[in-house]
């Protein structure tokens, strides 16, 4: 075969290869860029999801205080009626007080619904039943224990907020 026959050969081959390679190339590119968009869409969905968390465990939180301060002020206020009158819990309360602590109970279980930890959700129920009883106690003493209680389960009920509010900061189990 002549030389110009080769040269068309080669330059026909080469072609055809330069073509078949940037077309694999094209191929893998693709791949590789939708497999990092679905990465990507999951991370955003973890991210929304753990925001939405977060958010909640904070709620939680802020109202968990809210609804003590409220309970120790109904308290103390049930004690100066007991100074004032020698019974307990006969005297009014303050009523902006009691319901403010009525609507702080119906946002807290409302928040605990959206959150995810079974564990936590069940002590903070525990803890708000706690608080809405010290006011129906039948006398001094056991109105105090359920105050040292509600302390000893806030404190146990704040930890796991915190390690939840932590891993919801940070995820390990996220691929990148």
């Amino acid at each position: 075969m002549e030389p110009l026959t080769w040269g068309f050969i080669g330059t026909l081959v080469g072609t055809v290869v330069g073509a078949s390679a940037s077309i694999l190339t094209t191929i893998i590119n693709a791949r590789n860029v939708s497999r990092n968009q679905n990465r990507l869409e999951i991370y955003k969905r973890q991210e929304i999801f753990r925001e939405f968390q977060r958010d909640n465990y904070l709620k939680i939180q802020e109202r968990t205080y809210k609804a003590h301060r409220l309970v120790s002020l109904l308290y103390v206020q049930d004690l100066q009626n007991l100074k004032d009158n020698g019974q307990w819990q006969q005297g009014i309360l303050n009523a902006e007080n009691s319901n403010e602590l009525l609507f702080t109970v119906q946002d807290l279980l409302m928040y605990l619904e959206r959150i995810q930890n079974e564990k936590l959700r069940e002590e903070i129920r525990n803890l708000t039943g706690k608080m809405l009883r010290v006011s129906h106690t039948s006398d001094l003493k056991e109105s105090n224990q359920l105050l040292t209680e509600i302390h000893v389960d806030i404190s146990s009920a704040m930890k796991i907020l915190g390690t939840e509010l932590r891993n919801n900061y940070y995820s390990a189990d996220v691929t990148y």
